[in-house]
């Protein structure tokens, strides 16, 4: 009989927790995975816990609510009643035969105390002040920081998909480092084995659903200064919906996953200017189809984007400088060409959901064999 992992994980996650799912699972057969959401299989099948936690979540996080666009049930695992509810339904379901739990966000706490605990994160509550432009803290953010900073104390192992992230956990929770493992992470997409040949540079490509977010003004302020010098180059915009300010400009809007990919294909330069991003998928997705990318210096993009290699890191809201960037791409096709192979590496190598998987495979096992070998097993 297999050994049982509890798995946990709330909500979608970017599309992150069914690809992390499956790849780990896939990379520890040895283990029987028992993958819950939180919120949807735990805490809905208590209707009172999951009323009390809702009204919880409104009073203390309203305001985010609303700017976030989100649900309540978003919040839920921050809540206090949650917490607490959730500390006694792992004492009663963390048996002899649970080998480790392990979980996807740093949004609540799955560790019982009873057996190893392994979470995996794309961000820490206090790197939103590590940006150009700090974000501040949620006015009830100390139980937030307080249940986050827990987990991270208690887990064998956290696994980030950033070095920025790693920072964060290091200096601003004091997590020893060797508890700290960055392992990356993979695309929403699956990788293309084999990409379409490149056209003559006419084609910028931006994928993002968050505009502001994400640096759209910028690069439409980029794109702005450039036209007149690329009479044929087209800026085409995926992900969001917005007015074109030029006839050049083509917006597609929000649109299925599995219609992204003709996109990359067609594309000569992709860009996503980012304002604040953790770990920017799109920007490993591009260079998976062989585009020379161009995006920001913030969260974990210069481990995605290799400055002068892969493409250019420029500053955030700098338009100047994305406007530079884009010139320096649009004249010169030999080198979108090695960018793009230079990228296709890079995203094989490191940011697949199978290369993370293995990754935080390997380090469980070791976990778990350091863990029965200690003398005071």
């Amino acid at each position: 009989m297999k050994s049982e992992v509890l798995a946990f994980k709330a909500g979608g996650f970017s599309l992150i927790n069914a690809q992390l799912a499956d790849a780990l699972t896939g990379a520890m057969p040895e283990f029987k995975f028992r993958w819950l959401d939180v919120v949807e299989e735990i805490c809905r099948r208590s209707p009172g816990m999951y009323a009390a936690a809702t009204a919880e979540a409104i009073a203390r996080y309203g305001l985010k609510m609303l700017e976030w666009k989100l649900p309540p049930a978003a919040f839920i695992p921050r809540t206090q009643i949650f917490v607490h509810f959730f500390e006694k339904w792992l004492q009663r379901n963390v048996s002899a035969t649970t080998a480790f739990t392990f979980q996807t966000q740093s949004l609540f706490n799955g560790a019982s105390g009873l057996v190893p605990h392994f979470e995996y994160t794309d961000h820490t509550y206090l790197a939103n002040r590590r940006y150009p432009e700090p974000k501040p803290l949620l006015p009830s953010g100390s139980a937030w920081l307080n249940a986050e900073r827990e987990l991270y104390e208690r887990s064998a192992l956290n696994f980030v998909s950033s070095e920025f992230a790693a920072l964060s956990l290091r200096e601003d929770y004091g997590i020893l480092t060797e508890r700290v493992v960055c392992v990356h992470s993979g695309m929403n997409l699956d990788f293309p084995l084999e990409v379409s040949e490149r056209g003559e540079g006419q084609r910028i490509l931006f994928v993002g659903v968050q505009w502001e977010r994400k640096g759209g003004p910028e690069l439409v302020e980029a794109f702005l200064k450039i036209a007149a010098e690329f009479p044929d180059v087209e800026l085409h915009i995926v992900g969001c919906a917005m007015p074109s300010v030029h006839p050049r400009m083509k917006v597609h809007g929000r649109i299925a996953r599995e219609a992204v990919p003709p996109h990359y294909q067609l594309a000569d330069v992709f860009c996503l200017p980012s304002r604040l991003d953790p770990s920017a998928g799109a920007l490993a997705e591009a260079a998976a189809f062989g585009l020379p990318v161009i995006g920001t210096r913030v969260g974990g993009n210069a481990e995605r984007v290799q400055d002068g290699v892969t493409g250019y890191l420029v500053e955030s809201r700098s338009a100047d400088q994305l406007a530079e960037a884009l010139r320096k791409l649009l004249v010169a096709p030999a080198q979108r060409r090695q960018m793009g192979q230079a990228g296709r590496k890079l995203v094989a190598e490191n940011f697949t959901w199978k290369a993370v998987a293995a990754k935080i495979a390997q380090r469980i096992r070791s976990q778990l064999n350091d863990d029965r070998d200690s003398p005071q097993s």
